[in-house]
């Protein structure tokens, strides 16, 4: 299947790749057999992302963490509401669902429309095509009393501040209670997508970072930040042994996952 996506959602694919050629490594993080599946369902030259191992192992780690947080969420909340922003191609539900919860898949109408080619229905899934900008789909998230959690992986870095915030107040003004799961880039990264070993090979560009994830209460005081973390940790347990030596740098640099809640009546 050919790929008609440009910009942003063309990033999609980057995931995608990293999470099937890690199905096919003998030391499998994700063991994302799905995502594999997938890849070799399109056509794409997926061939000039080979050699980009620092994404290959910092998006593994990112998932990874990102997999356990929502886990325990979900976890402790076993009957929640889960929210994707951007979700791509995401395959996260069918790696940590526990049978009872129900998830929103919010992208474009075009993403949402590639999506359906490699999914198969199912009753608590529910995929939003509307533009995460547009107000109208909150409408699609059914008001049931469920415990709410929202994550975003490889979306936000794309936004400006001023976008961020408007997706932030979106959030506040619809939910009255939910954990909010934020991929975040360090400040450094930003106008630096040319240099990037994958996002370099289209046509995106990183807008925002942080410093230490303050900076999302800064934009939205309706959220408390209640943890941060550096994807490096869960680096520093896949890398090979001959790339450790880069550890010092990822720790500085890396993405972090930003935690936040915004509480009834806050």
């Amino acid at each position: 299947m050919k790929v008609k996506l440009d910009g942003i959602a063309e990033t999609l694919l980057i995931t995608l790749y990293i999470r099937a050629k890690d199905y096919s490594s003998d030391k499998s993080v994700l063991k994302d057999k799905l995502s594999y599946d997938i890849s070799k369902e399109i056509e794409y030259d997926f061939s000039k992302f080979d050699k980009a191992w620092g994404s290959y192992y910092g998006t593994l780690a990112r998932a990874k963490i990102m997999d356990d947080e929502i886990s325990e969420y979900i976890y402790n909340h076993p009957n929640c509401s889960v929210i994707s922003i951007g979700c791509g191609l995401d395959t996260r539900f069918n790696r940590i669902d526990n049978g009872k919860i129900k998830w929103y898949n919010l992208d474009l109408p075009e993403v949402i429309e590639f999506r359906k080619n490699f999914f198969k229905e199912n009753k608590r899934v529910v995929n939003i095509p509307v533009s995460v900008f547009d107000r109208s789909w909150t409408d699609f998230i059914e008001k049931d009393n469920r415990d709410l959690i929202i994550f975003s992986e490889g979306v936000f870095m794309y936004f400006d501040e001023t976008e961020i915030k408007e997706i932030l107040n979106i959030l506040v003004d619809n939910f009255e209670s939910f954990e909010l799961h934020l991929d975040l880039i360090s400040k450094f990264i930003v106008n630096r997508s040319q240099k990037h070993d994958t996002v370099r090979n289209m046509n995106a560009e990183f807008k925002w970072g942080v410093k230490d994830g303050s900076e999302v209460v800064d934009i939205c005081p309706e959220l408390n930040q209640v943890d941060l973390i550096n994807f490096t940790k869960e680096m520093k347990r896949i890398l090979p042994l001959s790339k450790k030596i880069f550890l010092p740098f990822f720790y500085l640099f890396n993405n972090r996952l930003g935690i936040y809640r915004k509480e009834a009546n806050s």
